[in-house]
């Protein structure tokens, strides 16, 4: 299968020829704009860490580090033996295996959400199931884990991997219904590869969960498209759970709700109650945080956060470009954590959007880059906090957890515009998501750390331009025109088309 396959087919299914033409624009604008802040910010720590002041034992290990990361994606690319015969159950073996050899040698420190998941989980586990002033679906799941095998962080890390590993199975599976087997393994294997997704296998964040609930919902449209109802009344259910995981759901609906209009002979009528069957099934899982919002804050609301004002407060800080700085607790003045503190925050934050609207134009450029361009998280929350003094290994891991980003964004850059003549509905909502949150974030608080749940499905969309580059066929050709030559025999002619399978 090719990505250039059924694009009729799919062309009927758009919502409009000109609307989807100009969303895809957007995407290719706003990946277009990532790849340049995470170039830039990949030869800022270049020039101002790595050059700077060094040694040859940090050469050694950035050295070393990229020779690991070119045989690995050597070995991806080889398609030879196990890896062509059976490239999932491959790549899920090496997801599995490099993420417990992260939490074997990485110690991951129990800090901020991270200290509080692992405490509600244990709360969880003595009391049973509760809502709280932060979302609890990550610590319910923790606390099913503590509750079988004892309270310890070890189990809860031995359940991201497994996370890891049912997530690059659904990622397969997409991908390879959109793009072909080649491209699939490809994109698989650039998410087990991807070393800030590794380190933050340690720890216990929501991005992993997060990360599997969206992939799921997008699995669950392209698995299940058949079943148009069933499957529109479960993609509503999944993101209603992730609801529960991380508040940013809401703002992700519409991507979801514009599958059915993208389907292939999907009429406006049955498109509309598929996207309403949706939104039923995610009200339907709703209910009981409307009820604790209504009994505890006094408000209809969905919200499974009390933090939604705080973030948009600290989002139009000024003096922190939009980042956390515990100092803005007293700009509100009421005790942290509750109702009327968030409120209180919301309010402010709107005041200052009213008060002068373009000041934050400036501020949205200066949060851009570091939130979408920045790939740090991974090495910050373990190497960076518990060796501070060790910046061979440190330099070492964020310097290819840089490159690595870099080059995914550049395959989502080659990918989008090798199917910008087919645009599958499930890769148009991914854009949509993209898009979304992109303008959400202009406003909330921004951590790069904020964006990894997004990188599995970079993946998906860096598939076709992954399987574009064939480095074996083009040395081939390389290495057969030098016999030729040194044969005295013309060189065989290039195939007029060489599309990606």
């Amino acid at each position: 299968m090719t990505v250039e396959t059924e694009v009729g087919e799919f062309r009927r299914g758009r919502l409009s020829s000109a609307s989807t033409t100009a969303l895809w624009g957007v995407g290719i604008l706003i990946f277009g704009l990532i790849l340049l802040v995470s170039a830039v910010e990949l030869v800022q720590y270049i020039f101002g860490n790595v050059l700077n002041g060094v040694t040859s034992t940090r050469l050694i290990w950035v050295g070393s580090g990229l020779l690991v990361t070119a045989a690995a994606w050597a070995l991806a690319i080889s398609n030879r033996g196990p890896l062509r015969t059976h490239p999932l159950l491959v790549c899920l073996v090496a997801i599995g295996a490099i993420r417990l050899l992260d939490v074997a040698l990485v110690p991951a420190p129990l800090l901020n959400d991270f200290q509080h998941y692992h405490n509600l989980a244990i709360q969880i586990a003595h009391q049973g199931p509760m809502l709280s002033t932060v979302p609890t679906g990550y610590p319910m799941m923790l606390a099913v884990v503590y509750a079988i095998f004892g309270v310890n962080p070890l189990y809860a890390q031995l359940l991201n991997c497994i996370i890891a590993i049912v997530t690059g199975a659904m990622l397969y599976d997409v991908a390879r219904r959109l793009w072909g087997d080649r491209a699939a393994a490809l994109a698989l294997w650039l998410f087990a590869l991807t070393p800030s997704l590794i380190l933050m296998t340690g720890i216990l964040g929501s991005e992993a969960p997060y990360g599997l609930l969206l992939m799921t919902a997008i699995w669950l449209s392209v698995r299940f498209g058949s079943r148009r109802l069933l499957a529109a009344f479960a993609v509503g259910c999944v993101l209603a759970a992730s609801e529960y995981v991380r508040a940013t759901t809401p703002v992700l609906i519409p991507a979801f709700m514009a599958i059915p209009f993208l389907t292939p002979g999907a009429r406006w009528r049955s498109a509309s109650v598929r996207a309403a069957i949706l939104i039923v099934g995610f009200l339907v899982c709703q209910l009981p945080i409307v009820a604790w919002n209504l009994q505890n804050r006094g408000e209809l609301s969905i919200s499974t956060s009390y933090f939604g004002g705080w973030s948009l407060l600290v989002g139009t800080d000024r003096n922190n470009n939009g980042q956390y700085d515990a100092k803005m607790k007293a700009v509100v003045g009421l005790t942290y954590g509750t109702a009327e503190f968030d409120r209180k925050a919301g309010q402010i934050a709107i005041e200052r959007l009213k008060g002068n609207p373009m000041e934050f134009v400036g501020l949205a450029a200066q949060k851009f880059p570091r939130m979408w361009g920045a790939e740090d998280y991974g090495v910050a929350w373990t190497m960076g906090t518990s060796h501070p003094n060790d910046g061979n290994v440190s330099s070492t891991l964020l310097l290819l957890s840089q490159i690595c980003y870099v080059a995914t964004i550049g395959l989502v850059l080659l990918g989008l515009w090798r199917i910008r003549r087919l645009l599958p509905p499930a890769a148009v909502a991914i854009v949509l998501m993209v898009a979304a949150l992109v303008a959400t974030h202009t406003f909330l608080e921004i951590q790069p750390r904020y964006h990894a749940y997004l990188v599995p499905l970079f993946c998906i969309l860096a598939g076709p331009g992954f399987a574009a580059i064939r480095i074996p066929r083009l040395l081939r050709r390389q290495a057969q025109s030098f016999r030729d030559i040194q044969g005295g025999s013309p060189s065989r002619p290039s195939p007029a088309h060489d599309s990606a399978s």
